[in-house]
Order: structure tokens, then C-alpha cells, then sequence
């Protein structure tokens, strides 16, 4: 009697695992109340798959794309009440950003690991409200070592280790194509936004603190000193940008 009782409960267990790896993802993101902020930022298209083996045509996250979404969800990592999911997105014949990050989940804080991101310049410019109309050529490519974001506090960033690098940076403005050679910026957090601070050894004389806060909000501000590696070109830009001030820079905000 106790074998016949012992081999029903293997087979009930056995057959309840079987029941939740099968469930269909949309089922489970159905059943999954999300705080208003993410459910009004986040938007799925296109689900296929279980819950340990994910599919996603398309997310949109606060309007902007992501294509071609495969997301892997970690059996062993439920053990520890911690799930990991390796995701990666995009590639080199879609719009949108391509990638790659590790994502770990628990009660209050969500922890990126090894991210690695790569977008065209000019899709980043068109989240930005600039000065003066301007197309953004090159690649940006972004590295996140690891990140916390506090889940119970409006998503607010609570620490970044990472960098930011523009290879083949040109802008295309008055009908002329501007080098600007490499930009990079390095990424953290205050006062719970992200931060990218554009390092100071650049041609153009720029110093800049852009800022993203809840809702992807994008603010920053700054300066541009003109100097001698400024380039010629960008001349007849910078009476778009004010006055000078006693120091010779041009101050940015936006």
C-alpha cells in the first residue's frame, strides 16, 4: 500500500512538473500583476514558447523597439529564489538594438550582468531633443559589467558598473558629413537616475552628464568649448547654441 501511495505521489509530482514547463508563456505573463509604471512602459507582440524557453516577436519599451526576443530561464536558479534568465535580442538585419544580457530576479531589486548592447548612432538621435536638426552616423555600443535596479522603489538605479563607446562618430548637419572620431562615456548612478558622462577627451570640447530617469525620461546638460581640434564644419552651428560665455563654452541642455 505505501509503494502504491509513494509511486502516485512521484507521478502527481512528476506530472505537475510537466504541467508547469509546458505552460504556455502568454498564460503566465497573463497571470502576472506588474506595477503600472512597467505594464504602461513594457509591451509584448508576437509570444511564443514555455516558460523555460521564451520567443518574442517584438517589445516595445517606452516606444522603442526591440526585435527578435529568445529569453532562457534557468531551472536551478529557482532553488535559490533567484531566477536567472539569459536573454538575447536583435540582430544585424533588424531595427533596433542587438544584444545580449543576464538578468536575475527577486523580491525587491533586479540585478543585469554582462550586457552588451549595439544600436546605430542615428536611433539613439532620435530619442533626443537637439538643438538643431542633425543625422547621427556610426555605431554605439554598450557595456554594462552589472547593475541594480530597486524594484520596490520606481525602479530607481542603485549601482552601474559600464561604459559607453561611439565608433565611427559623424554627425551629417547643413548638408555636410562631420568626423568627430570616438566618443565615450562612462555610466552610473545618482540620486537613483542613470547617468552617462561623456569623457572630457574629445575633440569637440564637450563635457556632458546626460540623465534617464523613471519612465525613461532622457535630461542632460553640459558645455562645448570650441578648440583647435574642433571641427571647421561645425562652425556654422554654434550660433544655434547661444552665447558664449566668459570661458569661451557653449552651455547645452535639453
Amino acid at each position: 500500500m505505501k509503494n502504491k501511495f509513494a509511486m502516485s505521489g512521484i507521478f502527481l509530482i512528476t506530472y505537475l512538473v510537466f504541467l508547469i514547463a509546458t505552460l504556455p508563456t502568454t498564460f503566465v505573463l497573463n497571470q502576472i500583476s506588474l506595477p503600472t509604471n512597467i505594464k504602461n512602459a513594457v509591451q509584448f507582440s508576437g509570444v511564443t514558447g514555455s516558460i523555460w524557453q521564451t520567443d518574442i516577436a517584438q517589445m516595445a519599451v517606452n516606444g522603442s523597439r526591440i526585435e527578435k526576443v529568445h529569453a532562457e530561464l534557468s531551472f536551478w536558479s529557482l532553488f535559490s529564489l533567484t531566477p536567472k534568465l539569459t536573454i538575447t535580442f536583435g540582430d544585424s538585419f533588424s531595427a533596433g538594438p542587438e544584444g545580449k544580457a543576464e538578468l536575475l530576479l527577486s523580491q525587491n531589486k533586479a540585478t543585469v550582468n554582462d550586457l552588451k548592447l549595439f544600436i546605430k548612432a542615428s536611433e539613439v538621435a532620435q530619442q533626443l531633443t537637439l538643438p538643431l536638426p542633425v543625422t547621427a552616423q556610426g555605431n554605439v555600443e554598450l557595456t554594462v559589467i552589472n547593475a541594480d535596479i530597486d524594484l520596490k522603489n520606481n525602479n530607481q538605479c542603485l549601482a552601474v558598473k559600464g561604459d559607453i563607446a561611439w565608433s565611427k562618430a559623424g554627425v551629417e548637419a547643413f548638408n555636410k558629413n562631420i568626423k568627430l572620431d570616438q566618443l565615450n562615456a562612462d555610466i552610473g548612478c545618482e540620486n537613483g537616475a542613470l547617468t552617462v558622462i561623456i569623457s572630457p577627451k574629445n575633440d569637440l570640447g564637450l563635457t556632458f552628464t546626460a540623465y534617464v530617469r523613471q519612465g525613461g525620461k532622457v535630461s542632460g546638460n553640459g558645455f562645448l568649448k570650441p578648440g583647435a581640434k574642433f571641427p571647421a564644419e561645425l562652425n556654422d552651428a554654434l550660433p544655434f547654441l547661444g552665447r558664449k560665455d566668459n570661458q569661451g563654452r557653449y552651455r547645452l541642455a535639453f
